[in-house]
């Protein structure tokens, strides 16, 4: 029997991880600033706007990517592929910092498309870390703040984790320095660097993006202009611009919205919004009963009833109030008429899904 000589096993990650749960479930704090820092990051996304010019153009490609190497960097620390997350971690700053590169002049559907593409040229190389801070700070808000909080060196303090990716010595290879077995071993330690590490990551890239669309950090209610439908512009809802509160430093948000207040682009936004006029009760149940449709579309009248009845256990609610039972017996209605009452668009088209298939 031909037994392949492999030490790091699928079963060696298994264990690995069985102790890496263990351990977050036994220190809630840690566990909980790990989700914090996922919905910060997943939040630092809708800064980055999207309009009919950029939209699919891969402008949004780069931060995309940065989010990905940031979930598979917590993957691979769960199995105790610690070298291997903090390498993902490090290609996660890079391109988080280059969503703002590319998108410096708000030009990022044009900046980006040797890059994207993976041409065969020198404009298409992944432009090196000097080459990006030389761009950022020709923007005036990142210049501004770095005068003042030197965020270059925050991320030049990040600069250990390029000896991961080559491997600088046995502190920086698979076995970290330590006298261990060679295989995965589950190490506190380190997983607790991660977080540290992750939190700074998070906080540079954070950074570059409310500087350069500071009107994310403006708090505005912008359901009252436009309901349900808030055209990504950059803004954020009060609740977001709280919830990076709690991760980002305070003298750092401090001073991006004193920025902002001095930014006139944001500014004219603002005034340009306020100019519009509010959404009516009646308009903003228009657009949640059109939103409804495209849902019932997808699953049929049945089930998309079955789902709000299961959201009606959750939140411990006894019946639906008036304005759902209207909305309810519209969108039945709409249903039968349409043929989506026990059927989806596809039954109708007779186009079988992937699970069908």
């Amino acid at each position: 029997m031909n037994i392949p000589p492999y030490i790091y096993e699928p079963e060696k990650s298994i264990e690995v991880y069985k102790k890496t749960s263990k351990y977050l479930s036994e220190n809630q704090n840690l566990k909980g600033k790990i989700s914090e820092l996922g919905w910060f990051y997943h939040i630092i996304g809708m800064t980055v706007p999207q309009n009919w010019d950029n939209l699919f153009s891969g402008h949004f490609f780069a931060f995309t990517e940065s989010w990905d190497e940031l979930q598979i960097s917590y993957n691979l620390l769960n199995f105790g592929l610690y070298k291997q997350a903090f390498v993902s971690l490090r290609s996660g700053l890079e391109l988080g910092m280059l969503s703002v590169y590319y998108n410096i002049n708000d030009e990022g559907h044009n900046m980006v498309k040797d890059w994207l593409l993976s041409k065969d040229s020198y404009e298409a190389n992944t432009p090196r870390a000097n080459a990006i801070w030389k761009v950022l700070l020709s923007n005036e808000n990142i210049k501004t703040f770095n005068k003042k909080h030197d965020l270059k060196s925050e991320f030049n303090e990040l600069g250990f984790l390029h000896n991961y990716v080559h491997t600088k010595g046995s502190r920086y290879s698979n076995k970290f320095g330590k006298m261990k077995t060679n295989s995965q071993t589950f190490e506190p330690e380190l997983l607790k660097t991660w977080v540290q590490t992750y939190e700074k990551v998070a906080t540079i890239v954070c950074t570059l993006h409310l500087l350069k669309y500071p009107i994310s950090v403006v708090k505005f209610d912008y359901s009252k202009k436009f309901g349900i439908d808030i055209p990504s512009f950059g803004g954020l809802e009060t609740y977001n611009i709280e919830k990076i509160r709690k991760i980002l430093p305070e003298p750092y948000l401090n001073t991006i919205e004193e920025i902002a207040k001095n930014d006139s682009k944001t500014q004219e936004t603002i005034e340009e919004i306020k100019s519009f006029p509010d959404k009516t009760e009646e308009e903003v149940e228009n657009q949640i009963r059109e939103m409804e449709k495209s849902f019932i579309e997808g699953m049929s009248f049945i089930k998309w009833l079955k789902h709000q009845e299961s959201l009606l256990e959750m939140f411990e609610e006894k019946e639906f109030g008036e304005v759902m039972n209207k909305r309810i017996s519209y969108l039945k209605n709409w249903s039968l008429e349409n043929g989506y009452y026990d059927k989806t668009k596809l039954d109708i088209l007779g186009i079988k899904s992937n699970k069908e298939k």
